[in-house]
């Protein structure tokens, strides 16, 4: 009996010791610090958001100039019959955008965080058509008469022109015109679209001429008039009144 309280006294000596005895410092260690905690009134989160908007984007549609022969007008007169009006075309899209946010004290407000466009999603197109500007473009033919310095004229449609001059030693010319004319006095350059080929056209100060050839320069209401010299020719670039004769 005696050797089992013998036992029993070694065991609760044992437990006793353990639950009071720490481990001894060593000299020069310090002993272990406790995990940090952060305060409570220093928060500092990094989050990132996504925020969603419509977005419509409008492409204007050009309206055409329709044109419609009137053989009981005059040729060379014109009359608007509609104005028209441009189309346009809508587009919708969905557009997210991501958004990182530092909330820490030293951040600036959420609000002053650039965003950044993440995705952008087509949600319709709507299409208005344009309408076409409509002109009615006279094609009759009325012959008139003109006395001019050089004699009386028949002519049936009056332009008025920009008129320069040019010889064969111009850059980008030679002897030869468009339709295989010898350049020089009484060949000019036209618009082939405003001026047909090989019309004969007469220009008061300059005399008779007949359409022969083109220019890179000349577009629409512009004629450039031959001469064998285009320096001692006289002529000075201006507005003038041609009238064509066929």
């Amino acid at each position: 009996m005696e050797r089992y309280l013998g036992i029993l006294l070694i065991i609760i000596l044992t437990i006793f010791a353990q639950s009071f005895w720490q481990p001894p410092v060593v000299l020069g260690e310090s002993a272990p610090s406790p995990a940090p905690v952060l305060p409570v009134n220093q928060p500092i989160t990094t989050e990132s958001s996504f925020t969603e908007k419509l977005q419509e984007d409008t492409e204007i549609i050009p309206k055409k100039t329709v044109y419609q022969d009137d053989p009981e007008t005059e040729a060379g007169e014109e009359k608007i019959l509609e104005e028209g009006e441009d189309g346009k075309k809508v587009k919708i899209f969905k557009i997210t955008y991501y958004k990182k946010a530092d909330t820490s004290e030293e951040s600036k407000p959420t609000s002053e965080v650039k965003q950044e466009e993440y995705s952008r999603e087509l949600i319709s197109t709507e299409i208005t058509p344009a309408k076409d500007r409509k002109i009615s473009r006279g094609t009759k033919i009325v012959w008139k008469t003109l006395a001019t310095a050089d004699g009386e004229i028949k002519y049936w449609k009056k332009l008025r022109v920009y008129a320069t001059h040019y010889d064969s030693r111009c850059r980008g010319c030679d002897e030869w015109t468009a339709i295989g004319m010898r350049a020089g006095k009484g060949v000019i350059a036209v618009d082939p679209k405003v001026i047909k080929m090989r019309s004969k056209v007469y220009i008061p100060g300059y005399g008779m001429a007949i359409a022969g050839d083109t220019g890179g320069a000349i577009k629409g209401n512009i004629i450039d008039l031959g001469f064998e010299d285009a320096k001692t020719a006289g002529w000075s670039a201006r507005f003038t009144d041609i009238y064509i004769i066929n």
